[in-house]
This record gives C-alpha cells, sequence and structure tokens, in this order.
C-alpha cells in the first residue's frame, strides 16, 4: 500500500493475491471536487519510483470507480516488486496517485501510525543522513540491442555502455534524487600475501539505514550526491515493520570500483539511453517531444523547464468542437508528464493526423496549446504553435505570475 500522498489520492491500497485476482482500491481527499466524469486507469511497474519508464496500463479505464483489478501474475521467484499506481482523468484536469507495493495492508489506524513513524524517520535523515540518489535496476524491458547473445539471451559485456552490465535497454530507471541515507563509516580490509599477490585491498562495504519507500532490492546502486562514489546494494534487512508493510530498511553496501561503468550513468533526465515506453494511446506512430525534428518540451519564456506538467494529446477535430472550452481530459488520445527538463517522460502512440497537445500544470502554469501533424514517414514534422510565445525551435514558452 501506499504511504505517501498525492493529491487528490488520499490513499491506494492493494489487496494481492499471486495467483489470482488483484484489486486495487482508492480514496480521493473530501474536498476534491473537480467537475465529472472521473476517469481512472490502473498501471503497474516493478519499482516504485514515479518517474519510471516502465509504467504499463492494465485493463480498461474505469469510470466513477473506487477500484480496478488486474488478473496478470507478474511476480516470480522469492521477490515481490510489482507496484501499481492510478491515474485520474477528469473534465478539468488530469492526475496520478503514488505508487503502492503489494507487501500487505494496514487499517486506518496503522496507517496513521505509520505515516508518523516515517514522519519522525525523515526529520532524523534531515539530521544525520548524506544526500544522493538512487538508481533502480530495471527487472524486464527492451532487450539489450548491443551485447545480448541472440542465442542464451545473457550479457556478453559487463562493460556495456547501453544497458551497462544489466542485459536490458537503459540498464537503469531515472535516478531518485535527495534519497538521503543514515550511512556508517567505510569498512576497509587490506592483507598482505607476500607469496602470492603481494598487497590486496578488498571491496570497502558499509551500511545504511534508509526509508522503506520506494522499496530497495539487490543490484540498486546508491550514489553519493557529493563525492560521486557508487554503491552497490548487497543484502537487504526490514528493521521496522507494520503488519508486514516494511517502513525502515538497513540495507549492507559495496563500493563499487571506479573503473566499472555504472560510473557512467547519467544523473539527469535530458539524456536517456533508451526510449520511453508509451502510457496511453493506442495509435500506430510513436511520438516523442523531438517527433519531427521539433521541439515539445516545456519550457517558460524565460527557457526554465517546467517539471510535472500534463500533456495531452487531441485530435483536432475534438479540440475544436470543444472551443472556446478545453475539451474534457479523458477524451485525449494519449497523456505524458515532463520531468525537470521539460521533456515528455514517455512517448505516445498516436494514429496519423492532426492534434493539439495541451500542456498544464494545476495551479501553476498553462494551459498551453501546440499543434501536432502525424504522419507515416518518421521524417515528418510538424509546426508547434502555442497560445502562448513560443520560439522559432518550437520550445514551448509560457508565462507566470514573476513575468508580469
Amino acid at each position: 500500500m501506499s504511504l505517501q500522498k498525492s493529491y487528490p489520492f488520499r490513499r491506494v491500497s492493494v489487496d494481492h493475491m499471486l495467483r489470482g485476482t488483484t484489486r486495487v482500491w482508492w480514496q480521493l481527499e473530501p474536498t476534491f471536487n473537480d467537475r465529472g466524469p472521473y476517469v481512472f486507469q490502473l498501471q503497474t511497474s516493478d519499482n516504485g519510483l514515479p518517474d519510471a519508464h516502465n509504467w504499463r496500463t492494465v485493463g480498461e479505464p474505469a469510470t466513477d470507480s473506487v477500484y480496478a483489478t488486474d488478473t496478470e501474475k507478474r511476480d516470480a521467484g522469492v521477490l515481490l516488486v510489482t507496484h501499481y499506481r492510478v491515474t485520474l482523468t477528469t473534465a478539468d484536469q488530469s492526475y496520478v496517485s503514488a505508487p503502492a507495493s503489494c507487501w500487505g495492508e494496514l487499517n486506518e489506524k496503522d496507517w496513521v501510525t505509520a505515516r508518523e513513524i516515517i514522519r519522525k524517520e525523515t526529520l532524523r535523515h534531515q539530521q544525520v543522513s548524506t544526500g544522493g540518489y538512487l538508481l533502480k535496476v530495471m527487472r524486464y524491458g527492451s532487450p539489450c540491442p548491443r551485447c545480448r547473445e541472440l542465442l542464451t539471451q545473457e550479457t556478453a559485456d559487463s562493460d556495456c555502455p547501453v544497458c551497462y552490465g544489466t542485459n536490458y535497454n537503459g540498464g537503469y530507471h531515472p535516478p531518485l534524487s535527495l534519497q538521503c541515507w543514515d550511512l556508517t563509516p567505510q569498512v576497509i580490509k587490506e592483507d598482505v600475501d607476500d607469496q602470492l599477490r603481494g598487497s590486496t585491498r578488498e571491496q570497502a562495504f558499509a551500511t545504511a539505514r534508509v526509508i522503506g519507500f520506494p522499496g530497495i532490492n539487490y543490484r540498486d546502486i546508491w550514489v553519493n550526491d557529493k563525492s560521486d562514489e557508487r554503491w552497490r546494494v548487497d543484502d537487504v534487512e526490514i528493521v521496522a515493520a507494520i503488519r508486514g508493510v516494511p517502513l525502515v530498511y538497513k540495507v549492507t553496501l559495496g563500493l563499487i570500483p571506479f573503473s566499472n561503468i555504472a560510473y557512467g550513468i547519467p544523473l539527469d533526465h535530458s539524456a536517456p539511453t533508451y526510449p520511453p515506453l508509451p502510457v496511453l494511446g493506442s495509435g500506430c506512430i510513436t511520438v516523442n517531444d523531438q517527433y519531427g525534428g521539433d521541439d515539445f518540451t516545456y519550457k517558460t519564456a524565460t527557457d526554465v523547464a517546467v517539471s510535472g506538467a500534463k500533456v495531452s494529446a487531441f485530435t483536432k477535430k475534438i479540440f475544436n468542437e470543444a472551443i472556446p472550452q478545453f475539451p474534457p481530459r479523458h477524451l485525449a488520445a494519449a497523456i505524458t508528464t515532463t520531468d525537470e527538463n521539460g521533456n515528455w517522460t514517455s512517448s505516445m502512440l498516436l494514429d496519423p493526423g492532426e492534434y493539439v497537445l495541451l500542456y498544464e500544470k494545476h495551479h501553476e502554469y498553462g494551459p498551453d496549446t501546440a499543434e501536432l501533424i502525424v504522419t507515416h514517414s518518421s521524417s515528418a514534422s510538424a509546426e508547434p504553435e502555442s497560445s502562448s510565445s513560443s520560439s522559432s525551435s518550437g520550445i514551448r514558452k509560457v508565462n507566470n505570475f514573476w513575468e508580469i
């Protein structure tokens, strides 16, 4: 279940079955009053990162509902990695819930107690912890196009710059910033063997205490934001839990040698090494923020990126029929969001035709629009237009309060 809030979702609960029907329930804030209908879409991923590229749509959208179901068996072995989230599209806006795990279910009293434990743990981390980034390893996805053996389906190059030795294109999900860890001093072992190897130094290791959201798994990497030292997670121990729901972890970390390809993993969203997966859309053409050579990123008039904004693609017919209003968001052919650089976090699958892109961030930016023409040709160009000012390169230029 989720102990994190993401307006307007107050709580998301998972009633999980490994072989059977998993039910995901949600509760909205009592003060939420957007115009209906409320269209909910269940999504799943193998980790609890909000910006992960492999969130996949589960089933059909549910209108004015309080739960959704998933009948597919998703976990194998002995490790629960499946997470769920819910997207909500109303006539006014689109929203995404915080990810919820399958580790257990808490009643209302225990849920409030757990949130208080997390709050106090967060205060403690502000005083004693080290800042950094968490890199979650990809556990499924598109195969590495460079080093995967066609016959054995295994990695042929542990230093592959495409998959970083993980066997999957991209290797790791986008970094989760400000992941603070209470890190112990390093333990360094050295030895002298006069007959064989001479002086040797074993891999340094340390232990760390960390909040259990998102979950930490073997082979994940933690990056020290001051020294850029990169540590691989070896052992994971749950030190605080309520009714089986992990709240605090104690992990053993091994320092990765500085020559390892892991130090080549970028710590920003600006240059992903693999194409993001579509979130919504059922068309035949993949469209991203650089489609046709144009720039459909979302930035202010002073070239500052707008993160966390929604990008909805409407057919031009639906968009024009709603004028002078904007069309209900559930009529969008596809929806994505923007990252910290204003880039789309996911591609869209659209059929050939004319579209209008609607950019908006609730109570902060937009709505702004841009026109998009999708053709069968991969070299198609799309001339963007915005309801606010835009540059000749097509970057969305929006105004905010400070630019009056």
